[in-house]
């Protein structure tokens, strides 16, 4: 019988170098569970269960978490996904671009000016609007959590968890996330150098609402850039992030003189070349799917308004 949606099932057998732990700490250490998520499937009876190697039976029992496993045992846990206090939101059938899904995640190649999450100005146009209908289509039941962000005007991978454990364990991994993402952009101007590397903190100054900029009190902020071909009066560059501040690759690379081309908040006086967005991509993603902890990598080419600048 096919699993629920809302119920993840993880099953572990235990190894030589785990005999001996008990089940709560093989939920913690080893599966990566939350104190949250384990007192949770404990509440239920079949949340978790262990097969003894050392018993004839081949049923599940439910299982205690002192209880002592050993090499062999098999422990089934069911992860509860509480899907009745999520956000509502209301699903509309726009297309997506699907670069790879399983049970427990999804990343998306998301389009250029689009937004992430519903907003005043966009209820019903945003990527998520998006994700849910295809969930209700495909007859998933999952809420909604992004893992990282892009900004509205930039296109590109973003990865989406199904489930609160899997979420919970690539937040972990959130913090080395932007040095495993890639960019690429097109900016403005003839670049001196081949390489760089911008280390300039950022902040968003009293009583302006979006547009952020390189303050002394900002927050620690470093941009790695390599131009990748220089063109007349622009440059298409390739862009690491350690660390992954709000507009960091157009504040920075504004700041260094060589505004995104398209970029009408930090760069609003120069040709634009019929880009009606910052010309900014997502190139390349790399993460450990949050369950298996099997490497995952990810490129997906620039979209029809980046090929444009191509030549």
């Amino acid at each position: 019988m096919r699993q629920p949606s809302n119920i993840r099932l993880l099953e572990h057998t235990v190894l030589c170098e785990e005999d001996g732990m008990n089940v709560r700490l093989l939920m913690k250490g080893v599966l990566h569970m939350s104190a949250k998520e384990i007192t949770r499937s404990k509440q239920f009876d079949d949340g978790v269960l262990v097969r003894r190697a050392a018993s004839e039976s081949e049923d599940f029992q439910k299982a205690f978490v002192r209880e002592i496993l050993h090499e062999g045992d098999i422990l089934r846990i069911k992860i509860y996904e509480d899907t009745e206090n999520a956000t509502v939101i209301t699903p509309n059938d726009l297309p997506i671009d699907i670069v790879y899904e399983d049970e427990d995640i999804i990343v998306l190649n998301k389009l250029g000016d689009m937004v992430v999450h519903p907003s005043y100005a966009h209820p019903f146009d945003s990527l998520s609007n998006a994700l849910v209908a295809y969930y209700e289509r495909t007859g998933q039941e999952h809420v909604l959590r992004a893992i990282g962000r892009l900004d509205r005007e930039t296109s590109g991978l973003i990865l989406f968890a199904k489930n609160r454990h899997s979420a919970a364990v690539l937040s972990r991994q959130s913090e080395g996330m932007s040095r495993r993402k890639e960019y690429h952009a097109y900016a403005s101007g003839v670049f001196e150098r081949d390489f760089g590397t911008v280390d300039a903190p950022i902040g968003l100054p009293d009583g302006v609402l979006m547009k952020r900029k390189v303050m002394e009190d900002g927050k620690a902020a470093v941009t790695h850039y390599r131009v990748e071909k220089q063109y007349k009066d622009y440059a298409l560059i390739r862009l690491l992030l350690d660390t992954g501040r709000t507009h960091q690759i157009r504040v920075h690379m504004a700041h260094l003189g060589h505004p995104l081309i398209g970029d009408s908040l930090y760069g609003a006086s120069l040709e634009n070349y019929g880009m009606k967005r910052a010309a900014l991509h997502a190139s390349h993603l790399e993460f450990f799917q949050p369950v298996t902890g099997m490497p995952l990598c990810f490129d997906v080419d620039f979209p029809e308004d980046m090929k444009r600048l191509c030549f």
